[in-house]
């Protein structure tokens, strides 16, 4: 069967960070006991839809919800640099006394998500390659960036390709702002559920928003943002 070139984006399961008070976040959480249920219900779903290829967020929180998936689905995931979350990793939470951090390195990934591709810039010393935390500015230029990318990527791409990408509320939005070509797509959606699922399509050129959000896979309980 084919389809037309589309986007999936996931955001991650619920990490602890957002079940906790911003005093207490931590620099790379894990995934609740919720978010490995949520995990679960999105492996599930995803697939039936089918991807061809998984990218997915060098965070903690994105490979742990990436891993149920690849268990269902049997794709070999790509560790992608540079689709990690608005301000990159970081330690502290009040506006300017955030500190970078450099998060897992090459070996560490490599032992606990054995067979994953990983990306050529993640080496020994961690992911994050800022020495501070990314500003909103900056978070967009890699959104752009991110877009240069995968179009080109799609060019050399079978028509059936369909890719999904696990990634972060806040870049799930930067990277809307790259495809739609619009800067104030936030004033227009709420809040991003953990697990939800959004597609992107090419069609004439263009990319548009098939769908936004979607998380009917969760039971009721198990809805968390």
């Amino acid at each position: 069967m084919h389809h037309k070139p589309c986007l999936l984006l996931i955001r991650h399961a619920q990490s602890e960070n957002n079940a906790l008070g911003d005093a207490l976040r931590v620099p790379d959480p894990n995934i609740t006991s919720i978010g490995v249920a949520q995990s679960a219900k999105l492996a599930e779903a995803v697939k039936k839809l089918s991807p061809s290829v998984l990218y997915c967020s060098p965070f903690l929180r994105s490979l742990e919800t990436t891993r149920p998936i690849v268990e269902q689905t049997g794709l070999t995931p790509i560790v992608r640099q540079d689709i990690y979350e608005q301000g990159g990793c970081h330690s502290g939470y009040q506006p300017g006394m955030r500190i970078a951090q450099r998060g897992m390195g090459r070996v560490a990934l490599a032992t606990k998500y054995v067979g994953w591709q990983l990306d050529e810039r993640i080496n020994v010393d961690g992911w994050y390659n800022r020495a501070h935390y990314e500003t909103q500015d900056e978070a967009r230029h890699r959104a752009q960036q991110v877009k240069q990318w995968y179009e080109s990527e799609t060019r050399t791409h079978s028509l059936k390709d369909r890719v999904a990408m696990v990634i972060h509320a806040d870049f799930k939005m930067r990277l809307l702002e790259a495809f739609l070509g619009n800067a104030n797509v936030e004033e227009h959606f709420g809040e991003i559920v953990n697990t939800s699922i959004s597609q992107l399509s090419l069609s004439n050129g263009r990319w548009k928003l098939d769908y936004w959000n979607t998380f009917t896979h969760l039971e009721t309980d198990q809805v968390t943002a």
